[in-house]
């Protein structure tokens, strides 16, 4: 215990200069914004601490203030409004997102089993309607590269 007060006692600003670095390194390293409030909070103490010469254990009360408020507002401002959730829960679902879409038959369904275009691209298709080459279609589920249509 002694050691650490000791340390405490000859805290100086490069000491925080540097944990800010090494924690904003380390939030780049996540992208989850929880280090960055307190990166922000040790930069601001090196800066206290090099303009105001305040002595060590006021440095760890400042940091830890610092950090608390700027956790506490960045939760409550920055991810609430600035850094909102993908708007489109199926944003890596390449399959899910083709339901409800509209394409064209490019032949006609043999035992319920055929091709359909969607935009630029051929889908291997199931249906259980019997369609015709050139027939509208829609997507009514989709299961890896395969797609079960409808006629539209």
């Amino acid at each position: 215990m002694d050691g650490l007060i000791a340390f405490v006692n000859v805290l100086e600003p490069w000491h925080w200069a540097a944990l800010g670095l090494v924690l904003l390194i380390a939030e780049i390293s996540t992208g989850t914004t929880f280090l960055l409030w307190p990166a922000i909070a040790a930069g601001a103490t090196a800066l206290v601490a090099w303009l105001g010469g305040v002595d060590g254990p006021s440095q760890v009360g400042v940091f830890a203030v610092l950090t608390l408020a700027l956790t506490w507002l960045g939760a409550r401002y920055v991810r609430g409004r600035w850094l909102q959730p993908a708007q489109d829960s199926k944003l890596n679902e390449r399959g899910a997102q083709l339901i409800g879409q509209r394409g064209q038959a490019l032949e006609a369904f043999v035992n319920g089993e055929g091709a359909v275009k969607l935009g630029d691209t051929r889908w291997r298709a199931l249906s259980a309607d019997a369609i015709s080459a050139g027939d509208p279609v829609v997507v009514v589920s989709a299961d890896g590269p395969t797609l079960t249509v409808s006629r539209a």
